[in-house]
């Protein structure tokens, strides 16, 4: 949806950097103070699409850093022009995801509960008076 047709491989490219840069993940008193942790958003009715990506990232990463599989995604209005897009990912799309991801040995991975979802959770993106 974003038209970039090469943002997986760029995508890879910042990841491959910021693991460069932070190689291993240290998490003291449950916070993580170095390290890599790559935040993958399903989509509805997207969960090829998503297991496919999941599995490239583990392949090249495998457990060396940590995951987070959010499912928080709500429609916004303008979402219309996607019908596809204009609903929330159900919980058994979301499960199947995270069964995937278990089946594919993550181990450092973060997942939600269905409470994460709603424009309770969207930030306000009014950006009236800020100078730009």
């Amino acid at each position: 949806y974003s038209r970039a047709k090469d943002y997986p491989d760029t995508a890879m490219a910042a990841i491959d950097e910021m693991k460069r840069q932070q190689p291993r993940c240290i998490i003291t008193d449950n916070i993580m103070r170095r390290g890599v942790i790559i935040r993958h958003l399903l989509l509805p009715g997207k969960v090829l699409a998503s297991k496919i990506a999941l599995k490239r990232l583990f392949e090249r990463y495998g457990n060396e850093l940590y995951y987070s599989i959010m499912s928080q995604y709500t429609p916004l209005p303008h979402v219309r022009d996607y019908p596809e897009l204009n609903r929330r990912v159900s919980d058994s799309e979301y499960r199947s995801l995270c069964d995937y991801a278990a089946e594919l040995g993550m181990e450092n991975a973060f997942v939600q509960s269905g409470e994460s979802v709603g424009e309770s959770f969207i930030p306000d993106f009014n950006f009236e008076g800020v100078d730009s």
